[in-house]
């Protein structure tokens, strides 16, 4: 019997506003638009943003939203900077950040996420969040009026790894004094249900109609898993697990 739902956060229950998730809203207030798309086909950008994104990566444990605020402008430094034709500077560069961290309405909320979550939580259930993010997730929650359904607040920046790292999960499950087959976790990577597989866990794929990257992502590997396009069709799924 299911007891325990962890959920990922991105692209699971909220979205990117912006250009993507590396990006704040107003991002094209301190670019040409055009020219940064040009620059975003080159081999050098992907170059840059690769590296940039390997700091960032290798900086997983932050302690708050100043801290998210330094590792995001050396971040942006990195594969910004490089490209005089975008007409960035360090001054820009403070801004784009500062919008990026502090700026929590930068994402979206999911039209079925809240009546889902007020649903699961009424029945009996306990929640939980699974996601590799940064400190502003919280202030985004809180901000989207949800926080307080989860029993459980795992993100890999309070833990300084990342799924499908077993802490991850570990995390999640002891508060809770939770077995794996007593809960399921919904993510859009494959590799991450993997981590949750090992505990027993129950994986379950969500592919938003807007991930266009899982979408695009035609492997067999993405069949591994039961895969739905809603928490309303997971609801239902979970009813039937023995």
């Amino acid at each position: 019997m299911i007891k325990n739902i962890f959920l990922d956060a991105g692209y699971t229950l909220i979205y990117p506003k912006g250009f993507s998730w590396w990006f704040p809203i107003n991002f094209f207030d301190f670019t040409e638009k055009e020219i940064f798309l040009k620059v975003y086909e080159t081999e050098k950008y992907k170059e840059e943003f690769a590296k940039a994104s390997q700091y960032l990566g290798d900086n997983p444990l932050l302690r708050d939203e100043n801290e998210e605020y330094d590792v995001f402008f050396e971040f942006y430094k990195r594969f910004l900077l490089p490209f005089p034709e975008l007409i960035i500077d360090e001054e820009k560069i403070k801004k784009i950040t500062a919008s990026m961290v502090f700026a929590h309405d930068r994402c979206g909320l999911y039209p079925d996420v809240k009546s889902m979550l007020h649903k699961w939580k009424s029945e009996g259930y306990n929640l939980g969040i699974i996601s590799d993010t940064f400190p502003s997730l919280t202030n985004i929650f809180k901000l989207f009026e949800i926080y307080d359904y989860f029993d459980v607040f795992v993100m890999s920046c309070d833990h300084g790894v990342y799924k499908p790292h077993e802490e991850m999960y570990i995390s999640a499950l002891n508060p809770l004094k939770a077995r794996g087959e007593e809960c399921v976790f919904v993510d859009d990577s494959v590799e991450c249900l993997e981590g949750a597989e090992k505990f027993s866990i129950n994986p379950i794929q969500i592919v938003r109609s807007n991930n266009n990257y899982i979408i695009q992502s035609n492997t067999s590997k993405q069949e591994k898993y039961p895969k739905f396009g809603n928490l309303i069709e997971i609801d239902e799924y979970i009813r039937n697990i023995k």
